[in-house]
């Protein structure tokens, strides 16, 4: 996890850790981000990585409007 500017921007490995949901989950979200809406990056060393606040606010907009496709969803 990087700050800038005092805003936390995660990788993907931290998107993972900070959703529970699996690589291939994670990894679907962003190709069909024109679909969904899937916030753009910003390329840090090489690495995209996502503003979290903005990324978080998304995600669980996202799982509201679409919980049932969401597969690799944790259970609970």
């Amino acid at each position: 996890m990087q700050t800038i500017d005092g805003r936390q921007w995660a990788n993907r490995d931290d998107l993972i850790a900070s959703s529970g949901y699996s690589r291939t989950t994670i990894a679907d979200l962003w190709r069909d981000r024109e679909a969904n809406g899937h916030p753009q990056p910003r390329t840090i060393g090489r690495v995209m990585h996502w503003d979290l606040e903005e990324w978080t606010r998304w995600f669980e907009q996202h799982h509201q409007q679409t919980p049932a496709r969401i597969e690799g969803r944790p259970q609970g």
